[in-house]
């Protein structure tokens, strides 16, 4: 095991080798370029899981949270909508109320 920094924090967290999640989505090593980047990621030890915390302080699942991936976890957490990614204009093609 090795620590690893969270993002956009000075928190650093004992984590997975490297080698272990080549290839695929991880919240540390390979995170993918998603709509929450700019949170602070935050590890939450009570359930094993990584966040992003939103401007307004609400912790939102990480999208590269392997548990979340593959179904593991529904993702089900206390929202205020910072999670949703709306459409841009090339994506939606009608009013945006």
């Amino acid at each position: 095991m090795k620590y690893e920094q969270l993002e956009h924090r000075y928190i650093r967290i004992s984590a997975h080798e490297k080698e272990q999640c080549v290839g695929r989505a991880c919240t540390i090593h390979n995170r993918s370029d998603h709509h929450m980047r700019s949170f602070k990621q935050n590890w939450r030890f009570d359930i094993g899981m990584m966040e992003r915390i939103c401007s307004h302080g609400v912790g939102h699942p990480d999208p590269d949270e392997y548990r979340i991936l593959n179904g593991e976890l529904d993702g089900t957490h206390g929202c205020d909508g910072c999670c949703i990614r709306f459409a841009d204009e090339k994506e939606y093609d009608g009013p945006n109320d």
